[in-house]
């Protein structure tokens, strides 16, 4: 499997808890790594967007730092999107293919980044693959700070 790294070239730092960002991004690499075929790609990307500017029906008021992940793992039948981020997601359906783990990582991974004021979200294409995507704010609210 192949990486491929795409950063805006000026990202500015965002304040959050290093741990718990390591943590989603390490999930979301995993379950990547783990439904992508033995020769395929992974791209991550980091991009900034403006407060206001719409992400595919998300919507951040705040200026954010948009973080994606893509697998070639074949995605995620529709039926099963509403379940993807809950706890052990993976465990009861075994043979959901395009989801590579046990579920709990990818429901910590939500709770992280929410409480950090941000979202996370899957957007899939069955046969293809699937883009795991989390927005966090550049400075954090109240609840996350």
């Amino acid at each position: 499997i192949s990486i491929q790294l795409n950063l805006d070239d000026e990202l500015p730092e965002i304040r959050a808890d290093r741990d718990a960002m390591t943590q989603v991004i390490n999930q979301l690499l995993t379950n990547a790594y783990l439904v992508s075929p033995v020769g395929g790609d992974i791209s991550i990307s980091a991009t900034l967007h403006g407060a206001a500017q719409s992400l595919n029906g998300h919507t951040p008021t705040v200026d954010s730092i948009l973080i994606s992940v893509q697998d070639q793992g074949g995605g995620i039948p529709p039926e099963d999107l509403p379940r993807v981020f809950s706890r052990k997601y993976r465990a009861e359906n075994p043979l959901v293919p395009g989801l590579g783990d046990t579920g709990v990582g990818l429901a910590i991974a939500r709770a992280l980044v929410e409480a950090h004021a941000g979202e996370v979200w899957v957007e899939t294409r069955t046969g293809v693959g699937s883009a795991f995507n989390c927005i966090l704010p550049l400075e954090p609210t109240v609840e996350s700070a």
